[in-house]
């Protein structure tokens, strides 16, 4: 059985701030996505309302990614492949983060996966034969909000992709542009969830584009 860590914000644990509710289990994307890949894989959902890239948060630390995510790579392992959904929150215009600091933040996922590799007592005991996971950014999506976004927020998201775009092969990440989302214009509504699933599932089949 192959295992697959989705490690992300909101979007991975299928809040709709609007209603202030979580979506019901089976509309969530990535249950949607374990649905279609049957028995031979199973999910590790790991998405936190507010989870931000990096561990600038103050008030409320337990959001900050890089804190909780070590530990969460090493209860979930071995895994084949780790899916990052993370970034959206970063741009909040309160945080005020720069391109490269979001693309920093991002980058440190793959980077603290490497040096858990490069020990070698490490990846006998957390990673599949001996291999690295296949690493993939699911990068923000085109939130519509004004109140806690502003025009900065929506360069630096164009940015952030412009840069994989330039910089990664395209099994690398996934772009979530145009998507359908709640009334809130920041959660992805049932329609984007089921999007997300196929774009993954994509990634998965090696038919991604």
């Amino acid at each position: 059985m192959k295992k697959i860590l989705i490690y992300g914000d909101s979007n991975v644990w299928g809040d709709n701030f609007y209603t202030k509710e979580r979506i019901p289990d089976d509309k969530q994307w990535p249950n949607i996505l374990s649905k279609k890949l049957g028995s031979n894989y199973l999910i590790l959902q790991e998405g936190l309302p507010g989870r931000i890239a990096g561990n600038y948060e103050i008030e409320k630390p337990y959001k900050n990614g890089k804190d909780t995510f070590i530990s969460i790579f090493r209860t979930s392992a071995p895994v084949d492949y780790v899916f990052i959904m993370l970034g959206t929150n970063d741009l909040q215009k309160k945080y005020n983060k720069s391109k490269d600091d979001i693309i920093n933040d991002l980058l440190w996922y793959e980077d603290t996966i490497k040096k858990q590799f490069e020990d070698i007592d490490d990846r006998k005991k957390y990673f599949v034969n001996n291999s690295m996971p296949k690493i993939v950014y699911i990068l923000p999506a085109n939130f519509t909000d004004d109140f806690v976004f502003d025009k900065k927020s929506h360069d630096t998201r164009l940015e952030v992709i412009k840069y994989f775009k330039d910089n990664h092969n395209k099994e690398k990440y996934i772009i979530l542009d145009d998507m359908p989302l709640f009334e809130d214009g920041i959660h992805l509504n049932y329609d984007g969830h089921k999007i997300v699933s196929d774009k993954v599932l994509e990634v998965i089949n090696g038919k991604h584009i």
